[in-house]
């Protein structure tokens, strides 16, 4: 007789990504400091809602400011 292994129904949920990141999270996400990612907001070099009182930087928005940078250091 073949078994079958079915899967076991306690398998842990696939993480999920938040599109929304806190402004620590955003400075991990760039290896710099929480004060670098405030600064660049408040010169509104870096979109960010306010939710409360968080600002929460979406994830595209900050790859998309990344990259720019980036494009500006290329000789």
């Amino acid at each position: 007789m073949i078994r079958i292994a079915r899967p076991s129904q306690t398998s842990a949920p696939l993480p999920i990504t938040p599109r929304l990141l806190t402004i620590k999270q955003a400075a991990a996400y760039c290896s710099c400091a929480v004060w670098a990612i405030r600064q660049v907001i408040w010169s509104k070099e870096l979109r960010a809602c306010k939710i409360g009182n968080r600002f929460l930087i979406d994830r595209g928005d900050l790859d998309r400011f990344i990259d720019a940078r980036l494009r500006e250091r290329e000789f």
